[in-house]
């Protein structure tokens, strides 16, 4: 099923035992968290999933998810644009203890009633991915900002400030 049309919600055990490959496009904008801490929720997800069953008869997916997000730089204040590309291995469980039974090399995920919610998992993993401080590269950064945020220019290096404890030792010098 390789298709630029993604269906809203699946059935990973329908998906894994047909061997299907799902690819193609979610909006961000359909991803209400992921949208809040975005500048702009414009764009889309590329997603690639293949579906099957491993040896132990587990309902898997592998593949990846690829999208650029815009964040705020946190040095001038700016929107930047932040590539995140998230390779997945995931497991499909029907609930939380089962969830543990995983091997580590899968990513849980819980089915409701049988199904998932796709743009759901995808938000849910390019939350995980996202930078935990979003930079421009130095030279990508509004120079006025810079100049504010540097703490070199905050104070000239000539200006010889006098010592608030020199009144001390003035007294101590007077009582000898």
């Amino acid at each position: 099923m390789l298709n630029n049309t993604l269906p809203k919600y699946f059935d990973p055990r329908k998906y894994a035992n047909q061997k299907v490959a799902l690819e193609g496009r979610v909006a961000l904008a359909l991803m209400p968290e992921l949208s809040e801490v975005l500048t702009s929720n414009e764009g889309d997800a590329v997603v690639h999933l293949d579906f099957r069953v491993d040896e132990d008869r587990r309902y898997i997916a592998t593949g990846s998810v690829k999208a650029t997000v815009h964040l705020e730089c946190q040095r001038c204040m700016h929107p930047v644009g932040i590539e995140l590309g998230v390779d997945l291995s995931l497991g499909f469980v029907y609930d939380e203890d089962h969830a543990k039974n995983l091997p580590a090399e899968y990513d849980p995920v819980v089915m409701t009633e049988g199904e998932v919610i796709l743009a759901d998992m995808i938000e849910q993993e390019l939350l995980l991915a996202l930078p935990i401080v979003a930079y421009h590269e130095e030279n990508g950064c509004n120079p006025m900002a810079l100049k504010y945020a540097s703490s070199t220019d905050d104070a000239p290096d000539d200006e010889i400030k006098p010592n608030p404890f020199s009144v001390l030792a003035d007294l101590k010098v007077k009582k000898s």
